[in-house]
């Protein structure tokens, strides 16, 4: 449940009754909440916990902020671990709803900071967010202290609109401005795109949206002149689905008075007091450096402010409280709080992101363009990229050449080289995916980046683009696992993040790109080669005397002049989204959206899965059990609060029951049938089985699935199978093993699931019971052994529960101090 307040900025009646009227579940609203109080009815649902009041400044400083969850296999053996999970998960939604809030209203509003509360039963709290972090009251009672409540409401409505954190720099634009907007747009895409009339207007509202227009203020400083302009941007092309860090926002401009289009970027940067983009761009395009946006104006915000007449910048102010004794400790570590300042860069190079790709000859010309870019700068400048990816390349059409030509943008995470080619500052910087595999080792987490690393990510961004709009023959299904295992694929070893072991191991043994048959011939014959410059079969990576600048550039421009390479064979491969959505909520679910260019092999497989994710689309809002009971389903914490199990399974089987069962009950069959074709009878170890006689077995599934998932449960038997109750008999030790020999020579058994997982598990998975005992702990015979002896190693699920995703920095500041800060 949330309350939000009515809007600070004035609003016309018309908005206002768009705002009434929008859909349930729209996100509309967050574009006009000032404020906003996430309701959780349990005060356990709480994600922080607050010091004793009369606390130290060296227990203040210990102090863990967030909730621990960590449970041992004695919470197991007891029957907690159901309830402890339940409840991680109750806080980590509670907690990740009110995160979602925050983040829906920065992108939807021009702001600095914002101000929010939680209510956990009658536990209040405060926030403010802005692009450092976030500070947190401690909790207070609003029926002991109503005081406090009542007097942050009163003077969060007493402040003005830049004190409640919005962005005075930005305003509605004019209908002139708005007119001049859309007629320029529509001039640049008809000059970029081969497009008219439905098509046209499609791709002109990408960037633009009646009625919402706005105005942004560009202060700028030239060695020459210093001033301010007016840009006019509509909708951003790239939008900040998170709450810290640059938080980057992407436009297409209009300056106001000259009317020529530009691109406009909104970043709130970290080394504010160093050399901001803007400079290196100027620096690169005096040094002639070909394939790099030419600036425009560029500036740090400022506050406009006709009273005080001394230049204030747009600053982040959680960093400011870093010396303060209430700093809190997250996951056992300091948290990090940097400062961040508002800045605004312009550059009259616009053009379209290297997805947008046409084929194979704009794929490889624009990689190359930018790889005459990276040598320019590193030769003329001193200066490498590290941050090459698929969002930092752009395609700009123009006249002199009949195909788009790439531009390398970003630079701001750019770095000068010393004599040796290294960065001068250390620190892995880029995009995880595209990372080479030197600066992946953990060793490296704080090393140098060199050329040839960002030469290595080239590779990577070709590869990819090639795996998502070229054609070849994997499927979905294998382009999602080689996606995450190449691109995605990281650990933490030591403290340190690392990957990179499928990018180590194809690149000495193509174990990955050898399976990919790709549908350009000429594509395929520059992947090997470009792969073998960098590692030759079996050897060393990046190691390959032909892995050098010049011999790469020799080789791709002679590849380009001589072979012809297709131009219009655009093929978009989707991912399965199984890995890509809340399996905790039953609002989310698997997606697949078509594209109506798609492999063929993309095109068989996608109608199954087109029709089960329009059908649990119309699911209903919860999901049932077999007994109509929603706490089977849920992982809420009414589980915890009624202590109801999950409930059984019953006839009705969704489709991941059946995946399960089906799977499980082609094992057994395997094992089964293959002895019964030869007698009607036979007698193993004073046994006689019968022809007929199958009967189906099931393991105990339940630490097989996620018990907070409704989707995900322990599968059932289908009708046409017997199944063995479980009291039919009750099995010795001996049993059991003669159990495990009988089931190795595949004969059907008359035991009780129980009795043949404790067979299993003690028989054939040994090494590992002290760590899985605990999972079948509600078994009778089970309980009745004698105890696993004690292990030194650490239990299976003894760990820690932490958020996931990456959270805000944090700290926390006394309710009674939290004036000072509204």
């Amino acid at each position: 449940m949330r309350f939000t307040a009515c809007p600070s900025v004035p609003t016309t009646l018309h908005k206002y009754m768009n705002l009434l009227h929008a859909p349930a579940g729209s996100r509309v609203e967050f574009g006009y909440a000032e404020l906003f109080v996430q309701v959780a009815t349990d005060p356990a649902d709480d994600y922080f916990v607050d010091p004793e009041p009369d606390a130290s400044a060296e227990q203040l400083a210990d102090h863990e902020l967030v909730r621990p969850f960590l449970y041992s296999g004695r919470d197991i053996e007891d029957g907690g671990f159901r309830d402890i999970e339940a409840r991680y998960k109750a806080v980590n939604r509670a907690y990740g709803l009110h995160l979602a809030f925050a983040v829906e209203i920065f992108a939807r509003q021009q702001r600095t900071f914002l101000f929010t509360m939680s209510l956990s039963g009658s536990m209040a709290r405060f926030y403010r967010w802005d692009r450092s972090g976030c500070i947190v009251s401690q909790a207070f009672d609003i029926r002991q202290r109503p005081d406090t409540l009542a007097e942050f409401l009163w003077r969060f409505s007493k402040l003005s609109h830049s004190d409640r954190g919005h962005d005075l720099t930005v305003r509605m634009a004019s209908p002139a401005e708005e007119a001049l907007f859309k007629n320029v747009v529509r001039e640049y895409v008809v000059s970029q795109l081969d497009v008219t009339e439905e098509a046209l207007e499609k791709a002109i509202s990408a960037h633009y949206h009646p009625g919402h227009v706005t105005a942004v203020r560009v202060d700028y400083q030239t060695p020459d002149k210093v001033g301010v302009d007016t840009y006019v941007v509509s909708r951003p092309v790239v939008t900040p689905l998170h709450l810290d860090g640059r938080s980057t926002r992407g436009y297409w401009a209009v300056n106001v008075a000259t009317g020529q289009i530009g691109f406009l970027k909104d970043t709130w940067r970290t080394n504010w007091y160093g050399e901001s983009e803007g400079e290196v761009l100027l620096h690169l395009n005096e040094a002639g450096v070909r394939n790099v946006p030419v600036l425009a104006v560029h500036g740090d915000v400022v506050i406009p402010s006709p009273l005080n007449p001394s230049t204030r910048y747009q600053e982040t102010l959680t960093d400011r409280f870093n010396h303060m004794p209430w700093k809190a400790r997250v996951n056992g570590k300091p948290v990090v709080i940097s400062r961040r300042r508002h800045y605004r860069l312009v550059t009259h190079t616009v053009g379209y992101g290297l997805k947008t790709l046409r084929g194979t000859e704009e794929l490889l010309h624009s990689a190359y363009d930018v790889f005459t870019a990276m040598r320019d700068a590193f030769a003329k400048g001193s200066r490498i990229h590290r941050d090459l990816s698929v969002g930092n390349i752009i395609l700009v059409k123009e006249h002199d050449r009949p195909i788009r030509r790439g531009y390398l943008i970003d630079w701001d995470a750019s770095d000068r080289v010393d004599e040796r080619g290294e960065s001068l500052h250390p620190g892995r910087a880029g995009t995880w995916a595209f990372l080479s595999i030197r600066m992946l080792q953990a060793e490296l987490e704080v090393g140098k980046q060199i050329f040839k690393d960002d030469m290595e990510a080239l590779l990577y961004v070709v590869f990819y683009c090639a795996l998502f709009y070229l054609p070849h023959d994997c499927d979905p299904r294998d382009l999602t696992t080689m996606h995450r295992v190449f691109f995605e694929d990281r650990e933490v070893i030591g403290g340190a993040t690392c990957g990179g072991n499928a990018k180590f191991v194809n690149a000495m043994t193509r174990n990955l790109t050898r399976r990919v048959h790709w549908g350009s011939n000429a594509f395929k014959e520059w992947l090997d080669t470009v792969l073998t410059f960098h590692t030759p079969l079996m050897e060393q990576p990046a190691k390959g005397e032909m892995w050098e600048p010049d011999k790469l550039d020799d080789y791709w421009s002679r590849f380009l002049e001589t072979h012809t390479l297709e131009r219009d064979n655009r093929t978009v491969h989707r991912l399965l989204m199984r890995d890509h959505w809340d399996q905790d909520s039953p609002f989310s679910e698997p997606t697949l959206s078509l594209d109506r260019h798609h492999s063929p092999r993309n095109a068989r497989s996608s109608p199954s899965i087109a029709g089960s994710a329009s059908s649990g689309r119309h699911r209903r809002k919860r999901s049932l059990g077999a007994d109509k009971d929603t706490t089977a389903a849920m992982s809420r914490s009414k589980r915890v609060r009624e202590g109801s199990p999950p409930a059984a399974t019953g006839p009705s089987l969704r489709r991941s029951q059946r995946i399960h069962e089906r799977q499980s009950r082609v094992e057994v069959a395997n094992m089964a049938t293959s002895s019964l074709k030869a007698h009607s009878a036979h007698r193993v170890r004073g046994r006689e089985f019968g022809r007929d006689d199958r009967t189906v077995y099931q393991l105990d599934m339940f630490y097989h699935w996620d018990d907070g998932s409704p989707y995900s449960e322990p599968p059932s038997p289908e009708s046409g199978d017997r199944v063995q109750p479980l009291a039919l008999q009750q099995a010795t030790a001996s049993d059991a093993k003669e159990a495990v020999a009988l089931r190795v020579k595949r004969r059907p058994l008359y035991l009780d699931r129980s009795t043949l997982v404790k067979a299993i598990l003690r028989d054939l998975l040994r090494p590992l019971r002290d760590e899985v005992s605990g999972f079948v702990s509600n078994s009778a015979e089970w309980r009745s052994s004698p105890p696993p002896p004690p292990s030194p190693r650490r239990p299976l699920r003894q760990r820690p529960l932490t958020m996931h995703g990456p959270w805000p920095a944090l700290l926390v500041v006394s309710a009674s101090s939290w004036r000072t800060y509204s």
